[in-house]
Parts: C-alpha cells; sequence; structure tokens
C-alpha cells in the first residue's frame, strides 16, 4: 500500500500534470527496452518519515502532445535520519 497523505498524493499529480510535459524532451530518450513505444518518467517526494519514488510508463507514440501513463511502480522508504 502506498499510504501517501492527501497533500502529497495532490503533488504527485500536479507534478506529473506539470512537469512531464515541460521536461518530456528530457525524459523520451528513456525508453523502455522491452517496448520502445514507452517512456519512463521518474517523480520523486518525501511524505513525512518516507522518500517515495515514482516510476511512469508514458506512451507518446500517438503524439508528444497526447502523454499516456499506462502503468507506474511505486517505492518507498524510512528517511534516513
Amino acid at each position: 500500500m502506498c499510504s501517501l497523505t492527501r497533500n502529497a498524493a495532490v503533488r504527485v499529480l500536479v507534478g506529473l500534470h506539470g512537469d512531464l510535459p515541460q521536461q518530456y524532451g528530457r525524459y523520451k530518450s528513456l525508453r523502455n527496452p522491452d517496448d520502445p513505444s514507452l517512456f519512463f518518467y521518474f517523480y520523486g517526494i518525501t511524505d513525512g518519515d518516507k522518500n517515495h519514488t515514482f516510476t511512469f510508463h508514458v506512451d507518446d507514440s500517438t503524439s508528444p502532445d497526447h502523454l499516456i501513463v499506462v502503468d507506474l511502480e511505486h517505492q518507498s522508504r524510512l528517511r534516513p535520519e
């Protein structure tokens, strides 16, 4: 279970909506070796005592103006003290 606070979940969605299109040129070369129609977009936040890292699998094969998230991976770990 992810266990993000509401505030953190909103930050992830805002980051995805705002940062992904702006950083498309930077991330579009990070292709998924199993499916070259997808690229990886990474986003990390700290929420409470945990660091969270999200890896979004994004399809840009329709158009660079239509970035479609088709999957995501999530990792969390305790923040070092």
